[in-house]
């Protein structure tokens, strides 16, 4: 994913952005989402980009944009017990959540 504070003129303007692991299978219109680079079927990153973007991101680090998922698939996954954080980059969020590829071809959960 491009990181969208490089997008923006403002570097210090951020848009936001929620970031929810996702252990289990995504099956938007009955049709499961697989990684286009190792073939895992389950144990995502969601991320929402508001307004309206949601990328995929497998353990792997590949990450795409996923048409056929919307932001209230990623709020619905997500779990209002697990604390919240600020990460100071996307790299920072990525390896601390265990999506920058260290763990390709592992399910965690």
């Amino acid at each position: 994913m491009i990181n969208p504070a490089n997008a923006s003129h403002n570097p210090h303007q951020h848009p936001a952005t929620l970031a929810v692991p996702h252990p289990g299978p995504l099956n938007p219109r009955d049709i499961t989402i697989t990684c286009a680079r190792c073939g895992a079927a389950r144990d995502w990153l969601l991320i929402h980009v508001q307004p309206n973007l949601v990328f995929v991101r497998c353990r792997c680090a590949h990450e795409w944009h996923e048409h056929d998922l919307e932001a209230a698939d990623v709020a619905a996954a997500r779990n209002d017990a697990a604390d919240e954080r600020e990460w100071d980059s996307f790299e920072q969020m990525y390896r601390g959540l265990g999506f920058d590829g260290l763990f390709r071809h592992t399910y965690l959960s």
